[in-house]
Parts: structure tokens; C-alpha cells; sequence
């Protein structure tokens, strides 16, 4: 489980990153209109949306509700998988060490 957190932890520190050094440097509008522009860009798009979809579906599986549930979504569409390892290192360092809290969430019987 440690391992699991590192590297949960080393993921987001590098979404914060690539994401600061897009900011800076990039223009989001104009890269991103020639993105959409390309096949593989309009595909990759459509592989993000799917893993987001997946991604949410197990949020919601492990008894994610209210309005902390509708934040999660809203920063995991809108920030992707910035969110994504923030939310998997949150959630390991609830487990407590439990890899069926973890999976499971709320659903484990007596959590």
C-alpha cells in the first residue's frame, strides 16, 4: 500500500507539473483547436472521457454521495487525472492500511 501512495502521490506532483508548465507556456485555445482538429486528437479525447466515466463509476461504486461526490466529478472532467491521483492517494490514506476499504469504500461491512 505504501507503494500505492508514492506513486499516487509522485503522479499528481507531476499533474501539477505538466499542467503549470502547459499554463506558462502553451495556449490552450489554439493547441487545443489543432488538437480536435486530428483524428488522434478527437480519440484521445474520447479514451479520457471513457477512463472518466470508468474512473467516476467506481467513486459512485464505493458509496461517494452529495455534494462531495458532485465536487469529485466536476474536478475529475474538468482537471482529469490531476484529480484522479489526488482522489487515489485520499482514498489509500483512508484505508488505513485496508486494501478492501480502499477498493470497497463505504461498502465494507462494519466501516
Amino acid at each position: 500500500m505504501k507503494t500505492a501512495k508514492v506513486l499516487s502521490l509522485v503522479l499528481f506532483i507531476v499533474m501539477i507539473c505538466s499542467n503549470v508548465y502547459g499554463a506558462v507556456f502553451g495556449d490552450v485555445l489554439v493547441e487545443g483547436q489543432m488538437l480536435l482538429s486530428l483524428l488522434w486528437g478527437r480519440l484521445v479525447l474520447v479514451d479520457f472521457y471513457v477512463g472518466m466515466i470508468l474512473f467516476i463509476s467506481w467513486m459512485i461504486f464505493r458509496k461517494e454521495s452529495g455534494w462531495q461526490l458532485l465536487l469529485w466529478i466536476l474536478l475529475c472532467i474538468c482537471l482529469g487525472n490531476f484529480s484522479t491521483s489526488l482522489y487515489i492517494y485520499l482514498a489509500l490514506r483512508h484505508s488505513d492500511g485496508d486494501w478492501n476499504k480502499f477498493f470497497y469504500g463505504k461498502r465494507v461491512i462494519g466501516h
